[in-house]
């Protein structure tokens, strides 16, 4: 177990006055049977173009979400997340009931396979093969997905700036390079085609940089994190923050505005562990 101090900065930069902006934030972290968030305070700026404060709630997917709307002409968008979290209590956390498990299932625009994954997915197929004959009780669902995080994490390069937010895990795939996001992706859309539910998380890691993903994969009633970015199970060095079917179901940042203005979006996070707590 860990204890970690976290910081998280999300800026929107306008480039001209913006007003009626209204807003669904969902980065903030929460408890669960892998963390315990000990300490957590938020702030939303513009402070005073808030025009009714702002309130709190849930997604379809149990992810917190703060809602609000900023009423008078701003230029910029700041939320900042901050507290301690004390991680690895468990390997893996309690599952919804088996009957909410189908949207975990099935593919989305972001996962469904083409024929890139469709033949990496065979060749992998061929892999469990030797496996099994070696093992033959080795390969449950989540030794599979281990296995294929495995493999994946040897033929994937991590190289930023190739891919972008829009890229699905079959194109990522098949330009071979990409970042966490891709990678999440397509173990995603690999463990479908396994028939194991699988969904992307968004979350935090130890040390500074921006905003990480992983996958958590369903076996046996539990869910248990993989970061094939990184080619290890989740384990303390992770705060999670929200999870969904891919990225476009934890969006850090969605809403609409008055006004013309092109915005951009930097996120910067440092996480640090905290010593004799």
């Amino acid at each position: 177990m860990k204890i970690l101090k976290f910081d998280y900065d999300m800026k929107i930069q306008f480039s001209s006055p913006v007003s009626g902006h209204r807003f669904t934030v969902k980065c903030i972290p929460q408890s669960s049977g892998r963390q315990r968030i000990q300490k957590l305070d938020y702030d939303i700026f513009p402070d005073s173009s808030l025009k009714t404060g702002f309130s709190t709630g849930t997604d379809s997917f149990g992810n917190y979400c703060v809602y609000g709307e900023c009423d008078s002409l701003h230029e910029y968008f700041k939320i900042h997340v901050h507290g301690k979290a004390e991680t690895g209590l468990s390997a893996s956390e309690d599952a919804e009931p088996v009957y909410m498990l189908g949207r975990y299932r099935y593919p989305t625009l972001y996962t469904k396979p083409g024929e890139h994954i469709k033949a990496y997915h065979k060749k992998l197929q061929n892999s469990f093969g030797l496996l099994s004959a070696a093992s033959p009780a080795l390969l449950s669902g989540l030794d599979k997905s281990l296995a294929m995080m495995h493999m994946l994490y040897d033929s994937f390069s991590y190289v930023p700036g190739v891919t972008n937010t829009g890229t699905t895990a079959e194109e990522a795939l098949a330009i071979g390079k990409g970042v966490c996001q891709d990678y999440a992706h397509i173990l995603i859309a690999l463990c479908h085609m396994e028939k194991i539910p699988a969904r992307y998380v968004v979350g935090m890691l130890l040390g500074e940089g921006a905003s990480h993903a992983w996958v958590e994969v369903y076996s046996q009633g539990r869910w248990y994190g993989l970061d094939p970015a990184n080619n290890l199970t989740v384990d303390a060095s992770h705060i999670k923050i929200s999870h969904g079917r891919d990225y476009s179901d934890c969006l850090i940042n969605q809403g609409v505005f008055t006004g013309t203005a092109e915005q951009t979006q930097e996120i910067h996070v440092l996480v640090t562990e905290m010593q004799n707590q």
